[in-house]
């Protein structure tokens, strides 16, 4: 009986992981589908607890490296400047860790129930997941590329949804080679509603994939029963692999990005180049990050806080439409960023050790089919997601985390059953070891209750604030902040907000000091910047009214008020010179700009 509670509450996490949303929050469903999975996980292993399960574990090399991997994240919560958003990510990378270690759990207890059981929910999740899209596709007011954007299924961005049907491919093709009767049916209906859909949303990264997998799969096919078994050294292969990848991203990625980025720029000024040139800049300055912490990284969750210090110029969307950007559109790059080359290592062993021994095992099972074709579309599947990882951000999203390590979980199962995979000893498994689990599964689901909490009342607290109820607005922000959540959705500190309201009502000095806890936070904010040099021109102190000022102007050059505020301070000095200089650095026009050059004028 408990292993089937188990069982069900691990599928009803899938369903909840995937599906849920929450309309009075500020992102609708990351949060959610994070409490949602942490919660599940967390009552999966009271029922093993109290169940007195226990098993044997044989440490090999892909479970230490992902082990070590997860281990690194963690532990970059020290280090990180917003502890805030290190201890959500990490968190996050748990759970992705605990959604792998159940998956090869059951099936090593329940392979066939287990299997059926997570096709069946994959078609169902699928048919809730593309209703939803026909609804969206049918409220569109034009089909044109711009408007299919809002085609975001269950996943809130259209690209996300995209990666999110790739990855749900993997399944239903499962489905249909493993289900009987009407179920087979349904899953092909199901393959083509799928890739009809990703051709309409026309994400050039799932395409890629796409294309990438089948050829793989075509490959591995012909390679793996035509074939002996290649000669090469597992030890000496991995080593290359990971010196080719390290060569790669250190050393040859930058300057193609460097070309890439003129060839953009010489190119018409289309929509799609433009932002195709976006994502080239984003990942051009992520490297500027990289290199100021390259051996352990910014720490997770970090990299949306460092990002303007390697300045917003170019980025027009950034600077004059006040976009903020939260990731660079690379998770690679973005695991490079925040775990420096240890942790981006840790990783690069793991994912190219599990695909090398994906194809070693081909060779293992050349007589059985069925497990040679589910060998092949699990390597072929999971090159393709991370081929999408490598231009957008799937990362991010709770049921990618789910879902690709679902799809690594079996991957991990088929080699450890079939395969020939070096161990390390043996740990047994006790009340111990899932104590230990459970503690910190408690502790991920109280961060995400926190989470949850904070974004409710961030909600609260903006609304408030356009209302004009400002002492409210505090009240709000106040209950909004703990120890996991001290930013809103876009890296704004929720004390900006808090100090803003306190200055309108002239309390300079309790605002100053919300702007400093703000600028701890997050220290490359223009809008912070600007905001604490204006509260030291209150107070008198000049010399840090012009520092702060000037950082950002550094951060955005297309961010006019700190030049301004500098133009008065200057004025107000009777440095007309230098009062000039920053007003010829404006990049528009204003009542303000106006009034200051006519100051000027009059002085000549």
């Amino acid at each position: 009986m408990k292993n089937a509670a188990i069982l069900k509450v691990f599928f009803i996490s899938l369903a909840l992981s995937s599906l849920l949303a929450m309309p009075f929050i500020l992102d609708l469903t990351l949060t959610p589908r994070f409490l949602a999975l942490a919660v599940c996980i967390l009552l999966i292993f009271y029922f093993i607890i109290q169940s007195e399960l226990a098993g044997v574990l044989k440490p090999d090399l892909l479970l230490i490296s992902y082990l070590a991997y997860t281990g690194w994240c963690c532990l970059s919560v020290l280090w990180a400047n917003t502890k805030s958003e290190a201890i959500f990510e990490s968190s996050k990378q748990a759970l992705g860790l605990f959604v792998f270690s159940l998956t090869f759990f059951f099936l090593k207890k329940e392979r066939d129930q287990f299997q059926k059981t997570l096709l069946k929910i994959s078609i169902l999740l699928f048919i809730a997941a593309i209703l939803i899209a026909i609804y969206q596709l049918t409220n569109l007011p034009s089909f044109d590329k711009e408007t299919f954007y809002n085609i975001t299924g269950t996943s809130g961005h259209k690209n996300l949804f995209s990666s999110f049907l790739f990855l749900n491919l993997f399944f239903l093709i499962a489905a249909y080679f493993k289900l009987e009767d009407s179920w087979k049916s349904v899953s092909i209906i199901c393959i083509l509603l799928n890739c009809t859909f990703i051709f309409l949303l026309g994400t050039k990264a799932v395409w890629l994939a796409i294309c990438v997998s089948m050829a793989i799969f075509i490959l591995l096919h012909f390679f793996s029963k035509y074939s002996k078994h290649p000669k090469l050294k597992f030890p000496v292969s991995l080593i290359i692999t990971v010196l080719l990848a390290n060569i790669f991203f250190m050393n040859f990625l930058q300057p193609l990005i460097h070309k890439s980025i003129r060839y953009t720029s010489a190119s018409p000024s289309a929509h799609s180049i433009k932002l195709e040139q976006e994502r080239l800049i984003l990942w051009d300055k992520t490297y500027q990050l990289i290199n100021q912490k390259p051996v352990y990284g910014l720490g997770m969750g970090n990299w949306q806080i460092h990002f303007p210090d390697a300045t917003l110029s170019n980025l027009w969307r950034a600077e004059d439409l006040n976009f903020t950007f939260q990731r660079p559109h690379n998770d690679f790059l973005w695991i490079l960023s925040e775990t420096g080359l240890i942790g981006f290592n840790l990783f690069l062993l793991f994912l190219i050790s599990l695909l090398y021994m994906l194809i070693r095992t081909l060779f293992y099972v050349q007589e059985h089919n069925t497990l040679r074709y589910t060998l092949i579309l699990c390597t072929s599947f999971i090159v393709g997601y991370f081929l999408i990882s490598f231009f957008d951000f799937p990362k991010e999203r709770i049921e990618h985390t789910v879902w690709i390590n679902i799809l690594l979980g079996i991957a991990y199962f088929h080699i450890k059953t079939y395969g020939s995979l070096k161990t390390f000893g043996e740990i047994r498994i006790g009340k111990l070891h899932t104590r230990l689990a459970f503690c910190l599964v408690t502790v991920i689901a109280f961060t995400g209750l926190m989470r949850l909490n904070g974004e409710c009342f961030t909600r609260r607290m903006m609304n408030y604030k356009n209302n004009g109820q400002l002492a409210d607005a505090i009240s709000a922000g106040n209950s909004a902040m703990s120890f996991a959540y001290s930013l809103d959705p876009t890296s704004v500190p929720l004390f900006w907000y808090i100090g803003n309201c306190k200055a309108t009502f002239g309390n300079y000095s309790e605002a100053q000091a919300d702007f400093i806890s703000a600028y701890k936070l997050n220290p490359f904010n223009r809008n912070v910047l600007n905001d604490l040099g204006s509260s030291y021109v209150f107070t008198n102190n000049v010399t840090l009214a012009k520092k702060y000022y000037e950082e950002a102007a550094r951060i955005s050059p297309r961010f006019d008020e700190p030049k301004l505020n500098l133009a008065a301070m200057y004025i107000n000095a009777k440095d007309f010179k230098t009062a000039d200089f920053w007003l010829k650095s404006l990049m528009h026009d204003s009542e303000r700009r106006a009034n200051y050059e006519r100051i000027i004028e009059i002085t000549k």
